[in-house]
């Protein structure tokens, strides 16, 4: 005990401290997975370095990118208290990451003894819920141009740099892993994305995405300038 509990959410910084501290630590190459689906759900996780890439199998093969996580994210077996289960996503590496692992029932028993660890993975749970419900409502209703507006903006929160020229995503993105974080063809991003650089609203240098102007983006898709740790890609 003795650790301040967070009024205002922004990560569940002692579930995080104390999965880093009383895990083990791995590490992964990328397109290594972490795990898969429908193996054993008996960790839970921490990135410690690296990018995490949370997806979905969906028909004929293609991949759905619910999330890309970074430094100090959680994922792995996340609903507790429900005995034995397998994992209905798999966890793909993107760049060399490092992780701490910890054994489940580990973290469940830490939970029920420590009551400022339970309030904060009660708080952290409310706010993945809140981020998944916000993804998927702008993933359905907003068309395929503005769910990759949407995308654009979570991962300017998320990955954003400001730089004299705009907002600089400090990852490397391919139009393919765009496609499978808005759930849409990379033929259809490649569309967008050729007319947003024709329209000087992004510029692409690599891998690396600026946004140029993202009140743009944001004006198209009517945004509600959400806070900030909702409106996130991890």
């Amino acid at each position: 005990m003795g650790s301040m509990v967070q009024i205002n959410f922004h990560e569940a910084t002692n579930v995080v401290n104390y999965i880093m501290d009383h895990g083990k630590e791995e590490h992964y190459a990328p397109r290594q997975f972490i795990y898969q689906a429908e193996d054993p759900a008996d960790y839970i996780y921490v990135i410690k370095s690296g990018i995490v890439l949370i997806n979905r199998m969906v028909e004929d093969g293609k991949e759905m990118s619910m999330k890309m996580l970074t430094r100090r994210s959680i994922f792995g077996s996340t609903t507790l208290f429900c005995g034995p289960k397998k994992h209905s996503l798999f966890a793909k590496v993107k760049t060399p990451t490092s992780v701490s692992k910890l054994n489940l029932k580990t973290f469940e028993t830490a939970l029920l003894e420590d009551e400022v660890l339970n309030y904060e993975w009660l708080l952290w749970l409310q706010n993945e819920n809140d981020k998944n419900e916000f993804k998927m409502r702008d993933l359905f209703t907003l068309g395929k141009k503005g769910a990759l507006y949407s995308t654009l903006i979570r991962l300017s929160n998320t990955y954003g740099v400001k730089t004299d020229d705009g907002i600089l995503l400090n990852v490397e993105l391919t139009n393919n892993d765009l496609a499978n974080l808005c759930g849409t063809t990379r033929e259809g991003v490649n569309r967008i994305i050729s007319q947003l650089k024709t329209d000087k609203m992004i510029s692409v240098k690599g891998k690396y995405i600026v946004l140029k102007n993202i009140q743009y983006l944001k004006n198209e898709i009517n945004c509600e300038s959400c806070p900030i740790n909702i409106c996130r890609i991890e």
